[in-house]
């Protein structure tokens, strides 16, 4: 973590999702059902999606922040995943009812233009999500938390989008009366996208996905330095949400006492925790040597 206000800001961010998320899909469904754009609807139901899916990750957020007891050794930090992949459900519901939408009215044939609030509505929807997605990207990646990373995704989604449906209503002024209907469908194949790889980033988390090798590395030679430490025999991890866990078993001298050998245990233990950030829990393991 960069800065002692990160914290604060992880806690903030994801409630300013959620009610970010909520009136900017107010906001676009009604002056796009006022102004007659497909495309500024659709990109209102994309924002009601991610209200939705942002609702699912303050909850998450709440749970994981709960420390370890005797039921969850590991703590409750895989709830982020499933979150994401709740997320990522709500996104491709939401991808879905876009694309059937847009195909009705290309073969209704109905492509009426866009009122000039349309275009206004919707550079205020981009500036808005742009913020949104900056402060959640910020937070995220600062508390390694997979929950407000996906939420930040899915603003920047909601930007993108906002840009597919600004295309459209110009080329609609323009004299393409299709093009506001092209964005939408634009909008709902970008959507479907970034759902897909939400899932997969969720399913990964839930089967113990490894940190990066920075931090293992970083694990390794800590733990060298430990007076006593003869080799290390093997280290894995797992991520747990905005935390990891490391399981290490290293080398001690077949010499040493049983008190011994748990001091030395107890001082990488502790080395490790102060050296290394994001770790919320180590086993210890040794063997002689």
């Amino acid at each position: 973590m960069k800065y002692a206000e990160c914290l604060k800001c992880g806690q903030t961010s994801p409630r300013w999702s959620f009610f970010g998320n909520t009136l900017a899909a107010l906001f676009k469904v009604l002056i796009g059902t006022l102004t007659g754009s497909k495309g500024l609807v659709a990109d209102g139901i994309h924002s009601a999606a991610d209200a939705m899916s942002s609702l699912f990750i303050l909850v998450a957020l709440k749970v994981a922040d709960r420390p370890h007891d005797d039921k969850h050794p590991y703590g409750y930090g895989k709830i982020e995943y499933i979150s994401t992949l709740c997320a990522s459900i709500f996104l491709f519901v939401g991808a879905g009812s876009i694309f059937i939408d847009a195909l009705k009215t290309f073969r209704q044939g109905v492509h009426d233009m866009p009122g000039n609030a349309a275009l206004l509505a919707t550079v205020i929807s981009l500036c808005f999500s742009y913020l949104m997605y900056d402060s959640n990207k910020c937070a995220g990646t600062q508390l390694s938390s997979p929950a407000m990373l996906a939420d930040a995704n899915e603003s920047k989604a909601d930007s993108i989008t906002s840009i597919a449906v600004l295309l459209g209503l110009i080329g609609a002024k323009l004299g393409y009366p299709n093009a506001d209907t092209v964005a939408a469908v634009i909008v709902s194949l970008f959507i479907f996208n970034m759902s897909v790889e939400m899932f997969l980033q969720g399913i990964n988390g839930l089967i113990d996905m490894s940190v990066d090798p920075e931090i293992m590395a970083e694990i390794i030679t800590v733990s060298k330095n430990i007076e006593g430490v003869m080799g290390i025999k093997s280290v894995k991890s797992r991520q747990m949400g905005q935390k990891n866990w490391i399981d290490l078993e290293i080398a001690i001298s077949k010499k040493k006492s049983m008190t011994e050998v748990h001091e030395i245990t107890q001082i990488v233990r502790a080395a490790i925790m102060n050296a290394v950030d994001g770790i919320s829990g180590i086993t210890v393991a040794t063997y002689p040597m």
